[in-house]
């Protein structure tokens, strides 16, 4: 754990003794420290925007409701994306699109309309970041969720394991599939220019922190 690590950590379980003693206004400073987790998560399973933030609200307010239940004082980010990560699988086993398997599956490397301006090109006239969102959001599940986690939000694999319930192993293996089928080092192509995917910030967070924050206010009278 690192010094950042180990602040974050005495901050959540301040907030958090704060929150159950009857501050309920400090809630609203765990929604905005985990928005853009949580909404890189529910991407890594469901690839459209407004659903992904349904997730993200519902996923607040379930974790508010069971703050009590949170032992710490470690372990809070783990404990919220682990929450995030089941309601975005109960929506995706309840949809009729789609179906999410835990197995490992057969699948094909993702082609390139050849029509479409080449990846490099893009990449130098700054359309970048849109085309590897389309690129990522065209993985298939069991690999978006961990390259997002990895690649993005440069979380430890040990991390990603314990939130999306999977073996060590397992996540390496599909992050380096995920770099394969994508054809290209999105890794390195992040750290060289220092791009932000999937960026949670601005309107879309005050909305989400305001409605949660309307919810349980609600709830607390």
């Amino acid at each position: 754990m690192t010094e950042m690590d180990s602040l974050t950590t005495t901050e959540d379980y301040q907030l958090i003794t704060h929150i159950l003693a009857g501050n309920i206004n400090a809630y609203e400073v765990v929604i905005r420290r985990y928005n853009q987790l949580m909404f890189r998560i529910a991407k890594g399973i469901f690839a459209d925007d407004d659903e992904a933030m349904d997730i993200v609200q519902e996923a607040h307010i379930t974790a508010y409701q069971k703050l009590a239940t949170f032992t710490g004082p470690k372990g809070f980010m783990t404990w919220i994306a682990t929450i995030t990560r089941n309601i975005a699988l109960m929506r995706l086993r309840k949809s009729s699109r789609l179906s999410y398997k835990e197995e490992e599956e057969v699948f094909n490397l993702i082609e390139l309309d050849t029509a479409a301006e080449p990846i490099h090109d893009a990449i130098a006239n700054q359309q970048t970041k849109a085309t590897l969102e389309q690129l990522i959001n065209a993985l298939p599940i069991n690999y978006r969720a961990i390259f997002i986690l990895r690649a993005i939000e440069k979380m430890a694999i040990n991390d990603i394991a314990q939130i999306l319930s999977l073996e060590y192993n397992v996540v390496k293996v599909r992050f380096h599939r995920a770099k394969k089928m994508l054809k290209i080092e999105i890794g390195e192509i992040l750290t060289e220019q220092k791009l932000s995917l999937y960026e949670f910030a601005g309107d879309r967070c005050d909305n989400i922190t305001r409605n949660v924050m309307a919810v349980i206010k609600q709830e607390s009278r």
